[in-house]
């Protein structure tokens, strides 16, 4: 398995962070390389189901992703988990927390790319940067969105 962790300052509050990453349709916008919801079963809550597509190397791949977990912590924070197979499997976990009058988004990504030494040769050379980039991106363009 890879690991990806990235981390960000939002000058929002948590419940604007919070809302935007809650909302399955609107994934597409602030997600880097996803593609829009073809399916959304549930609200965005746990057992909420996703199918789209993910953009990586050019191709698009079809990817489902299940909301594992999601809920406030005692102490205003949020956290936001939830599972992807497809292409690459994994699970990724969000956390939101109130920071210096904003929210500081940590997002830790954990995948497997199929195939034994094959693709763990391509994960070193290829995915994992492009993974790694994608991340910074995501982060990027949720915090101009929770901002704007």
């Amino acid at each position: 398995m890879s690991h990806i962790s990235e981390r960000i300052l939002i000058n929002a509050p948590v419940e604007k962070v919070r809302d935007l990453v809650l909302d399955p349709a609107k994934w597409s916008i602030w997600y880097s390389g996803l593609g829009e919801a073809e399916e959304i079963e549930g609200d965005g809550g746990p057992g909420t189901t996703v199918k789209h597509s993910y953009l990586m190397a050019g191709v698009h791949f079809p990817v489902t992703t299940k909301v594992t977990d999601s809920h406030e912590n005692s102490d205003g924070s949020y956290t936001h988990r939830n599972e992807f197979s497809g292409p690459l499997s994994g699970w990724q976990t969000w956390d939101y927390k109130p920071k210096d009058g904003g929210t500081e988004v940590v997002a830790e990504i954990e995948y497997t790319v199929p195939g034994k030494a094959l693709g763990k040769l391509a994960d070193r050379l290829v995915v994992e940067r492009v993974q790694q980039r994608a991340a910074h991106e995501t982060m990027e363009r949720l915090k101009i969105l929770a901002e704007s």
